[in-house]
């Protein structure tokens, strides 16, 4: 018959144990996963190499500072107006029609195609010519455009 338990024995591994049983699943790991893991050591190579290793190990030291410095400066007066300014442009982007825009880039893009050209000739427009040319429906519709935009502007200005 089996003696009786009398004492219990302790079954922690030791330090030493621990320590090569992750060294051998570490191996494990690499040999399946090898190709990422050459990869990631390439990477850090050439991050040595250009010396952003080095800046990077830097920044992550001084982060406390980093974040510091960048709290403040983003609090500055010009940066919330930056701030505050993206999001008034950005609603401008968001209520505009995609296809609107589309349009009007093109459009844009065409009249500053054609300008060119126009500039590239040596004729000089007189002032009969320009008479001439506010009669264009086009030409005339451009002018009050930019004319009741401006008057616009000016308002706000005041």
């Amino acid at each position: 018959m089996a003696e009786p338990i009398s004492t219990i024995r302790d079954t922690k591994k030791t330090p030493e144990e621990l320590e090569q049983e992750r060294l051998e699943q570490m191996k494990a790991d690499i040999a399946e996963q090898d190709s990422g893991f050459v990869e990631i050591v390439e990477t850090v190579k050439l991050l040595q190499e250009s010396g952003a290793l080095e800046a990077l190990n830097s920044a992550i030291k001084a982060r406390g500072d980093i974040t510091k410095t960048f709290l403040n400066e983003w609090r500055k007066e010009p940066m919330t107006n930056a701030i505050n300014n993206m999001m008034i442009s950005s609603k401008l982007l968001t209520d505009t029609k995609p296809e609107q825009t589309e349009e009007m880039i093109a459009n844009l893009k065409n009249a500053a195609k054609k300008a060119e050209e126009s500039a590239k000739k040596e004729e000089i427009m007189g002032m009969l010519a320009m008479m001439k040319a506010l009669k264009d429906p086009d030409i005339n519709r451009a002018l009050r455009y930019g004319i009741t935009f401006l008057k616009e502007v000016g308002q706000t200005l005041k």
